[in-house]
């Protein structure tokens, strides 16, 4: 029987899907990972549902390529933003199916990514500032966003408007050197021109048939209000004013993808549009966390995680599922109204026409403001024949959400 190897998981529920998703197709699942008990708390549980796993050192490459001699993968895959390096090189060193290395790290350093893109749709004026010695005032001025080279979900990005808030965001980042997956940050921050406007992404996997880019979609994104950048959720799909506009963002957003090299996986690309013009956010060289997957497989019918899946597995992709709905699909979450100690989060006993389904937390949690995307307390699906009603369905749901603080 074929093996296919899973190197870590992220933990929004792509890894443990794409263990089962694999099993299903007949594979026996292999779970890599350095410490099994940081996913006690994900359900279902990585770890578990794999046939067997193995404790390596997943940030060392040589303890890894040390693992691989002894095993012979049938594939080598990853969801993790901190692990696609170490299983493209794993994968390419196999002979493999693998995405670009060099695509990834330009992807995964936020300042080679925008380094590269410059002169592609709307630029973005940007600089890399050393944390030990920041300087005076922001190089690009104010507004200007300020974030972490090499760290993902909205963690430490703010809008500063002055040398106070430039600087508390600096301090900021440079007390955090060490994230929640225990990933050791680069030393510097990203400072770049504020752009302000809706902001948007686009989904894309590669397609091994046409050897490129296949666009599944564009999200709008719900953002709080400022100064941190926090998700508040997506709506799925996207279409701007006309057909020919949403081929106009496309063709800027693979030529972002092509400037930096990054091939034969998923992207997840987030932007907004300047008199007409796209300008690139970031590239995220994964799929669309929260729960974009399940917001395409509402409307649209393609399972994201499942197209990544058969990428590496060498399958053909699988055609749309017959039974979307079409029409659209909001992802919305719930913050806290105020700081404090959220002691239980209580949704009505019965959900109302609309709604797909909510999760909330069932733990009690420590607010202190809205600043990154762990201060949300659970979330809702909604679906509709109609854009705007679906987001509409999910807001008063969410508004009839009970909050308790201590």
């Amino acid at each position: 029987m074929k093996t296919a190897f899973f190197i870590e998981s992220n933990m929004t529920g792509y890894g443990p899907e794409g263990v089962r998703l694999t099993k299903e197709k007949g594979y026996r699942a292999h779970f890599v990972t350095r410490d099994p008990s940081e996913y006690v708390k994900v359900a279902p549980n990585p770890v578990a549902i794999a046939d067997t796993h193995s404790v390596v050192d997943t940030y060392d490459v040589v303890k890894l390529m040390h693992f691989f001699t002894d095993h012979q993968p049938d594939a080598v895959i990853a969801f993790d933003d901190y692990r696609l390096v170490q299983a493209a090189l794993i994968a390419e060193r196999l002979g493999l199916p693998h995405a670009s290395v060099d695509g990834l790290l330009n992807c995964h350093f936020k300042d080679r990514a925008r380094s590269l893109t410059k002169g592609i749709g709307h630029s973005v004026a940007a600089a890399r500032v050393p944390l030990d010695k920041p300087g005076g005032a922001s190089p690009v001025g104010y507004p200007c966003v300020v974030k972490p080279v090499d760290d993902s979900g909205s963690t430490g990005v703010r809008v500063c408007s002055s040398d106070d808030d430039y600087h508390a965001a600096l301090r900021a980042i440079a007390a955090h050197p060490v994230n929640l997956r225990s990933y050791r940050c680069v030393p510097y921050a990203l400072v770049e021109e504020f752009v302000d406007g809706p902001e948007f992404t686009a989904e894309l996997m590669w397609d091994d048939h046409t050897d490129g880019w296949r666009i599944l979609g564009f999200t709008k994104k719900l953002m709080a209000e400022l100064p941190y950048r926090v998700e508040l959720g997506a709506m799925f799909p996207y279409h701007f004013e006309t057909a020919e506009d949403d081929e106009s963002v496309a063709r800027v957003v693979v030529s972002w993808l092509d400037a930096v090299g990054h091939r034969r996986g998923a992207a997840h690309v987030e932007f907004k549009i300047v008199n007409g013009v796209p300008a690139m956010i970031e590239i995220n060289p994964r799929l669309g966390g929260d729960q974009i997957r399940e917001l395409m497989r509402l409307t649209i019918g393609q399972d994201s995680i499942d197209l990544y899946t058969r990428l590496y597995l060498g399958l053909p992709a699988r055609d749309p599922s017959p039974d979307a709905r079409g029409g659209y699909a909001t992802s919305f979450y719930l913050t806290p109204r105020r700081t404090g100690l959220v002691t239980s989060v209580t949704p009505p006993s019965e959900l109302p026409a609309g709604i797909v389904r909510s999760t909330f937390t069932s733990e009690r949690m420590q607010i202190r403001g809205v600043v990154d995307n762990d201060d949300r307390l659970g979330y809702a699906i909604s679906w509709a024949d109609e854009f705007d009603t679906s987001l509409a369905i999910a807001e008063s749901y969410l508004a009839s959400v009970e909050v308790q603080y201590a």
